[in-house]
């Protein structure tokens, strides 16, 4: 599995480089606005899938003295990098349309040829990270490089055939529209970082613990990345069992959960009974 993400990645980089070279060069020969918007993203693209590479190899890292439960949530920096990214070039482009506004200027046929063709490596890129939840954030953002390449292309033609204008208002349009989805993936970056487990996962633990007798009475569960979770719960077991057999239980309960990427730690409280005879029984 882990290899063929790396595969996956190595590949995106170079589908987006070849996308956005091709990109490039149309946006600056051809002198088009809407395609120098779409060559500008395509640098922020291609710097991406280079940052989520590197994120992602770090999120790999075994536990240390300084990371218990792993490095998984460095991962997370891969599409935080992908908003800082798209950001910048955001502002870039505001300031380029704004400073050359009332501008006459010609389109040439580069641009849209360039941009047209650039749609191959790029459609080659989205089949393949939508296959992986941890590229399916890239994926988000070249399916906008698709959109921007219809658009650009559409634009940059009537630029050439009608007016400069159709061109220009096509890089506004496409400049909105990254700003529509910059705010879209912020707040899915949000979602991600804030721990938030559903309540499947929840009701998946307390099925698992109560299968083999055991009382859950306090349960704290987070998500670290998608099918990776952490946690820990409280629970009784019946007091006519053994410390061994308490003990082979719990150990149960948990492998099952790490199979299903659940990493949960289990503390035995007890029982009542217990209690009142002045026995105690812990894990």
């Amino acid at each position: 599995m882990v290899d063929n993400v790396k595969r996956v990645l190595i590949a995106l980089v170079v589908f987006s480089l070849i996308g956005g070279a091709l990109k490039i060069y149309g946006g600056v020969i051809g002198e088009s606005k809407s395609v120098l918007v779409d060559a500008l993203t395509s640098i922020a693209n291609s710097l991406a899938i280079i940052f989520v590479s590197i994120f992602f190899r770090a999120g790999l890292e075994p536990p240390d003295a300084d990371h218990h439960y792993g490095h998984h949530r460095l991962m997370l920096g891969g599409p935080i990098s992908m908003l800082m990214l798209y950001s910048f070039v955001a502002g870039v482009i505001i300031l380029d349309l704004v400073s050359t506004a009332g501008r006459d200027y010609s389109v040439g046929y580069e641009a849209p040829i360039f941009a047209a063709i650039a749609v191959i490596p790029y459609g080659l890129a989205i089949l393949m990270a939508r296959h992986y939840s941890l590229t399916v954030g890239y994926a988000s953002f070249t399916t906008i490089e698709l959109i921007e390449s219809a658009t650009s292309i559409i634009s940059s033609t009537c630029g050439i055939v009608v007016s400069f204008v159709i061109d220009y208002l096509g890089a506004i349009a496409l400049t909105c529209f990254l700003f529509v989805e910059l705010a879209k993936n912020f707040r899915e970056v949000m979602v991600s970082i804030s721990d938030v487990a559903s309540q499947s996962v929840v009701d998946r633990i307390l099925d698992n613990a109560r299968r083999y007798g055991l009382k859950v009475d306090k349960l704290r569960v987070r998500k670290i990345l998608e099918n990776v979770y952490q946690g820990d719960m409280i629970v009784r077991v019946s007091s006519d069992k053994s410390l061994e057999e308490i003990h082979a239980i719990i150990d149960t309960v948990e492998r099952d959960l790490k199979l299903s990427g659940i990493d949960m730690s289990i503390h035995v409280e007890p029982s009542i009974r217990e209690r009142r005879r002045g026995k105690v029984s812990f894990k």
